[in-house]
Order: C-alpha cells, then structure tokens, then sequence
C-alpha cells in the first residue's frame, strides 16, 4: 500500500516531517512524481513539469499544483485513489493547523516529495 510506505517514511523521519504542512508539500511533491512518470512513460515527455513555477512556491501555487494533478490523473485514465486521498487529508490538516512554512520551505519539501516519489510505487 502506497499510503503505508508513506507513513512509514514519514514516521522514520519524523523530525524533519513534524508538522502537517510540512507533509502536506512533500505529499503533493510526491503526487506529482507520479503523474510526470505517467507522462514519461505515455508521452516519452513531462510537460507538466512545466506546471510546477521552477520550484518556487507558495501555499497557493501548491494547491493549484494539486488540483491540476489530479484533473491531469484522470485525463490519463490513471487514479492514485489511496495516495490522493492521503495527500488531501494532509492538505486539510495543513490548512487546519494553519500553514507555517515560508515559501523557500514549501519548495524544498516539495522538491523532496518530488526526487523521493518513486521510492512508494
């Protein structure tokens, strides 16, 4: 399960993934992963890559990200139901906790979702 390795990674490195917004940019870098090796693989390209403003990134700019991955998801005919599912709850309780990070920090944890999303297929 693609959730449980996830929250295994997260337990493991629960210092750094401490708070929710933290896991909720990572989680959307990780989502995104999935969607550009779709790409990779159907297209032999990942043009959603260029959906992603260079890595520099805001709350705002993340949830965008996350919508149109998901609306980019099921026009590949592809659902990552357990993942998104998961991502969308941390998204909830980042915006429940109130979100922290400065926009240097949500591109990072992005950025790591991002290089590190191949380790939960």
């Amino acid at each position: 399960m693609v959730s449980e390795r996830i929250q295994n990674f997260l337990m493991r490195y629960s210092n750094v993934f401490d708070r929710a917004d933290k896991k909720a940019a990572f989680l959307v870098g990780v989502l995104t992963k999935f969607l550009l090796d779709i790409q990779l693989a159907t297209r032999g390209s990942t043009p959603f890559r260029s959906k992603i403003y260079s890595l520099k990134l805001n709350e705002n700019r993340l949830r965008r990200i996350f919508s149109e991955a998901i609306e980019k998801l099921a026009e590949y005919g592809v659902s990552y139901q357990e993942l998104q599912s998961y991502v969308s709850e941390a998204l909830i309780k980042a915006e429940n906790d109130g979100w922290n990070l400065s926009n240097d920090e949500v591109s990072y944890y992005f950025a790591l979702g991002l290089n590190l999303g191949g380790l939960f297929k």
